[in-house]
């Protein structure tokens, strides 16, 4: 690789800082940072207008995510072995001694709430189909974990707790659009939200108690748009008047402390975040606020492989830690005052010694598809002088499907720009972030369509985008995002000069039968049923048109995936080689679903680099 392009690597070593939850008793953050090279537990002090050095608490090897203080000051988080998502859970007391809590590493362990008197999570330990709800007493390392909770159907999590936490409030996800509340009250069990379900299922999430009897709650019941209400453990559903006035953009995330009525939330912007606050009551909110964030960006957070929440709030609710990025401002902590106001940095990541204001910032920007549907996407282009003929384009595809890739700082987008590629990245239809209506615009018979939104861009961009070569385009894409590159290439072959595909579905009925029994039938709710729709299900899939591919194509792929598993790779692999087409196969014996260790990501997307600088 020559020089310039080696100097690229330096874009996948700028590291990323998330997911603050704040100590019950001092100025002080734990979260988890990638300073090592993959996620590990930190904590650091928190002091108006100043950045600390973190200390680091955990020295695992592998990834150690999603951290939570304790009551007591300790600390619980998660972390699992060579990507395979079966997490336990560790338990770092005041001394930092490391303990576990968990120990079957067969079943996978999720930390769902900590309360003032329990630590709730849900594992797979009976059962492997099913997830079912535990608890531990404080202090934890003197109590056995206590299962609560046996869900007949679906993945059930805590969503809230009431203050004495004899009352549980609890989210059955049967798919992203078919949610239920159920309120565990000693031992019993009874649905919040079944008197409101009709033949229109609705997503909703409990976000707080605003007292004995009442919820605030995150839903699309009798909306397009996710927006804050308040429901009754009875079912009583109200709207909140000053909410829907205003309702333009669903809401995505929301935080508050029980010493105070004020909730925090996040509003979704076509990508960009917008924060709230007032103060939610039996009758509605009073002193509903805009608070303007540091910069123009997103709020970023993930799951149990990173760092489930973006923000949270200190004891009081004076303080709100928020994790918050931009194309061009790599993801830090910040910190805002939230009764006199100002913002600063509580952490400062590396970023390899790169200047920031080389950094690509993303254009906004809509198309009309096929279909006439309105399609929104981003657009980087990278600096310096445009080839007469423009750029060589990667059109990046998110995975989800219900998911939003969103101006956020992502190295990987950087590194490519870095190395004289544009990149584009659509919200193609079946995408979070735009209302139900468009989530729900690929389901099962109507998977290709959100393939044809590509079509439409690559063909629009081609006769229009005079800043890209319309001839040089790769399609580029992770999980459903490897699928859709997949099927890009086989349903519009002649529009692609390559396709990279890491950890993609080829094949949705070997993969239904194949990913790990407790996802199986959240996916068969977005892509169809194997009794049931096995002809769409077949008519979907890649695999049975490789025939049509024409171009290279690269794949990579995590051997302990329990999402799409390793067979779906080597077997299309397998196939497109049988057909002479050029294909290469990367792998990795100690990564899952997706790249975890800088090491691997920088082995991967280098030979990738490398790759297209010859095919592409």
């Amino acid at each position: 690789m020559p020089s310039s392009r080696r100097n690229s690597e330096k874009y996948l070593a700028i590291e990323t800082a998330g997911g603050p939850l704040w100590h019950p008793k001092e100025n002080m953050i734990v979260f988890a940072y990638d300073a090592p090279g993959m996620y590990q537990v930190y904590s650091v002090p928190i002091k108006k207008g100043l950045t600390f050095w973190p200390t680091r608490m955990t020295f695992e090897e592998d990834r150690c995510t999603a951290p939570r203080y304790l009551p007591d000051g300790g600390v619980v988080f998660s972390r699992d072995r060579g990507g395979n998502e079966n997490f336990q859970i560790g338990h770092i007391g005041n001394d930092y001694d490391l303990k576990w809590l968990t120990s079957d590493l067969e079943a996978k362990h999720r930390i769902n709430a900590v309360g003032e008197k329990r630590l709730y999570y849900m594992a797979n330990i009976d059962d492997k189909s099913r997830l079912d709800i535990y608890y531990h007493e404080h202090p934890v390392l003197e109590n056995e974990g206590v299962k609560i909770f046996e869900p007949e159907e679906g993945i059930v999590s805590v969503d809230t707790l009431s203050d004495d936490e004899n009352k549980i409030v609890l989210h059955r996800f049967r798919g992203n659009v078919d949610h239920e509340l159920l309120l565990w009250e000693d031992g019993d069990v009874s649905s919040i939200t079944g008197e409101l379900q009709s033949d229109i299922t609705e997503r909703w999430n409990a976000i707080r108690f605003v007292d004995s009897e009442t919820l605030l709650v995150a839903t699309d019941y009798g909306s397009d748009l996710n927006r804050l209400a308040l429901l009754g453990l009875n079912g009583d559903f109200q709207q909140i008047v000053q909410i829907e006035e205003k309702l333009e953009h669903p809401m995505e995330e929301a935080v508050y402390v029980k010493q105070s009525a004020t909730t925090f939330f996040f509003n979704n912007q076509e990508g960009y975040s917008s924060l709230y606050a007032g103060e939610f009551k039996r009758d509605g909110v009073e002193g509903l606020r805009e608070i303007e964030l540091p910069i123009d960006g997103t709020i970023v957070s993930g799951d149990a492989r990173s760092f489930s929440f973006s923000a949270s709030l200190s004891p009081e609710g004076a303080r709100l830690a928020v994790t918050l990025s931009s194309p061009t401002e790599a993801t830090n902590i910040w910190v805002c005052d939230t009764e006199v106001g100002g913002w600063w940095k509580a952490t400062d990541v590396s970023l390899a010694g790169l200047n920031p204001k080389n950094f690509v910032d993303a254009t906004h920007h809509r198309f009309e598809s096929f279909d006439g549907l309105s399609v929104p996407y981003f657009k980087y282009v990278p600096r310096g002088h445009r080839p007469d003929e423009g750029w060589p384009a990667l059109f990046i595809i998110h995975g989800g499907p219900e998911s939003q890739i969103r101006p956020s700082f992502q190295p990987v987008i950087q590194f490519y720009l870095s190395a004289g590629y544009a990149v584009v990245t659509p919200n193609i239809r079946g995408s979070t972030g735009y209302g139900r209506m468009y989530m729900d615009l690929d389901n099962v018979e109507k998977r290709l369509d959100s393939i044809e939104d590509i079509k439409s861009l690559a063909t629009r961009i081609e006769a229009s985008d005079g800043d890209i070569d319309g001839t040089r385009l790769v399609v580029y894409g992770g999980s459903y995002g490897g699928f859709a590159v997949l099927s890009s290439i086989t349903e519009h072959p002649d529009i692609w000069k390559a396709g990279v595909d890491i950890v993609g579905i080829s094949n949705f009925v070997t993969f239904l039968k194949n990913t790990a029994d407790w996802r199986r039938p959240l996916r068969e709710a977005e892509y169809g049923s194997l009794s049931e729709d096995r002809a769409t299900l077949e008519r979907i899939s890649p695999i049975n048109q490789v025939d049509r591919i024409s171009c290279p194509l690269f794949i990579i792929q995590g051997d302990n995936d329990e999402r799409v598993p390793l067979s779906e790779s080597i077997q299309i692999y397998e196939q497109v080689k049988s057909k002479g087409i050029p294909v290469k196969m990367l792998r990795f014996s100690d990564e899952g679903h997706g790249l975890a260790k800088l090491a691997n990501r920088i082995q991967a997307y280098c030979q990738v680099l490398e790759w297209l600088d010859e095919v592409a």
